[in-house]
């Protein structure tokens, strides 16, 4: 088992419970991948059994205590100071609450004042010598819980890996109107047809499936509570103009856009469950919604 007291996002103390092969007990009780297995033979990675090196035969017995220490790694970005709203942190996560008009990660056309930018000064600052790796992301225009891996080990177990069903991310869309069903499943295929960055529903599109609850009803709006059971981009957009209820200041999805309402989409990442690899403790966050989303609902309600 993993010894709680002694982990940090760069090393990783694992007592084992009986004899094992090392490769066995990383893959099987410690949940690395075999590509990470693999790359700590070609990195500066040190790997010790007991503070000796690790024996030729391979092998750990019972009470033996495995270190694995990570290569640093250097930043990529520009790191820029901002003040970041931190919700959760441990040795392998860090869980932020992001404002609306923030772009995430840099592109070629915006190197920065990205959240990523941020997130490399917080590290910095922290001493945490890793790679910024984002879990999920979001629209710059979409506010709410946005969870980075410290590790590459952390990324791999919550991206693709066991946990990666575990995460249940839940968001709150402020509507034009109102579901026929109170409740009910979006099961729509959505496609990207050429280079245009909107998204359709199309037959010939991924497999995209959002669950939604509707909060609160009005003559005109909506507040509809929703769950992800997919991560397509754009999925909540595209899903809920598909059953007439677009987003309020949603201008790809919302043929009655007024940025008079709101300057941007309605939506908000409000809550989130998940793991935490090591401890494999349930993590559960709420991010209230935004000052513009609230005074949205109060000029609806006049």
């Amino acid at each position: 088992m993993y010894l709680q007291d002694k982990q940090k996002y760069n090393e990783f103390v694992y007592i084992s419970e009986e004899d094992i092969h090392i490769k066995h007990l990383m893959l099987d009780k410690m949940h690395f991948s075999i590509r990470q297995i693999a790359r700590i033979k070609k990195n500066d990675d040190v790997l010790t059994i007991n503070d000796k090196p690790m024996p030729k035969n391979g092998k750990i017995k019972k009470g033996d205590i495995l270190k694995l220490v990570l290569a640093d790694e250097k930043n990529e970005y520009l790191p820029q100071n901002k003040k970041l709203k931190v919700l959760y942190e441990d040795e392998d996560l860090l869980i932020i609450d992001k404002p609306p008009f923030t772009v995430v990660h840099p592109t070629k056309s915006h190197q920065e004042d990205t959240l990523l930018n941020y997130i490399e000064y917080y590290f910095e600052q922290n001493n945490i010598n890793s790679k910024v790796r984002f879990i999920s992301r979001l629209d710059r225009d979409t506010s709410g819980i946005i969870s980075v891996a410290k590790n590459s080990f952390s990324h791999y177990a919550l991206s693709q890996g066991y946990l990666s069903n575990k995460i249940k991310k839940y968001y709150t869309a402020i509507t034009n109107s109102t579901p026929k069903e109170k409740d009910g499943v979006i099961d729509a295929p959505i496609y990207k047809d050429g280079d245009d960055i909107k998204r359709i529903i199309d037959p010939k599109g991924q497999a995209a499936i959002t669950y939604y609850d509707v909060q609160k009803a009005s003559d005109n709006f909506s507040i509809i509570k929703l769950l992800l059971g997919t991560g397509r981009t754009h999925q909540i957009r595209v899903h809920l103009s598909h059953i007439g209820c677009p987003i309020i200041g949603d201008e790809l999805y919302n043929a009655n856009y007024d940025p008079a309402l709101l300057n941007r989409q309605a939506l908000h990442c409000s809550d989130l469950e998940i793991m935490s690899p090591r401890s494999e403790k349930i993590i559960k966050l709420h991010s209230d919604l935004p000052n513009d989303m609230q005074e949205l609902i109060n000029k609806l309600k006049k």
